[in-house]
C-alpha cells in the first residue's frame, strides 16, 4: 500500500501539492495504523495543517476544502496514470478516512473510474 500511495504522491496530479500530499500521506498512514476512525476535522487541522488550539471548524473550511483538492486529484490520478493500478484510494465525502480497495480486473478500471467521476459531479450539482 505504501508503495502505491508514494506512486500516487509522485504522479502529475500530486506532484506539486505538497498539502495535498501531506493531507493524503496522513489520512492513509492513520487508516493503515488502525486509527481510521479517529480521523477527524480537528485532527486532521491539527497534525496536518498545525491548527492545534486556533482551529475553529465553523470559521475555518481548510480542512474540507483540502479534501475536496484531494478527492479530485485523486480523480483525475486513476483517470490518467493510476487507470492500471490494482489498488484503487479514495476519500469518500463525508468523512476523512480513506477508503482503499481493489480495482476492477481488466480494462472495466478507467471506466469505473469514470463512472465514479460522473456521479460525484452529479451529486455535487444536486447542492
Amino acid at each position: 500500500m505504501r508503495r502505491c500511495l508514494d506512486k500516487i504522491l509522485a504522479s502529475g496530479a500530486f506532484s506539486n501539492a505538497a498539502r495535498a500530499q501531506q493531507f493524503l500521506r496522513f489520512v492513509i498512514e492513520e487508516a493503515l495504523a488502525g486509527r481510521a476512525g479517529a480521523i477527524t476535522e480537528p485532527v486532521v487541522a491539527a497534525r496536518v495543517f498545525k491548527l492545534n488550539g486556533s482551529f475553529d471548524r465553523r470559521k475555518n473550511s481548510i480542512v474540507r476544502a483540502e479534501a475536496t483538492h484531494v478527492r479530485r486529484r485523486l480523480r483525475a490520478y486513476y483517470l490518467g496514470a493510476g487507470a492500471s493500478d490494482s489498488l484503487i484510494v479514495d476519500l469518500p465525502r463525508g468523512g476523512y478516512s480513506p477508503s482503499i480497495r481493489t480495482a476492477a480486473v481488466g480494462g472495466s478500471r478507467r471506466f469505473a473510474a469514470f463512472l465514479s467521476w460522473l456521479r460525484q459531479a452529479a451529486s455535487t450539482k444536486r447542492r
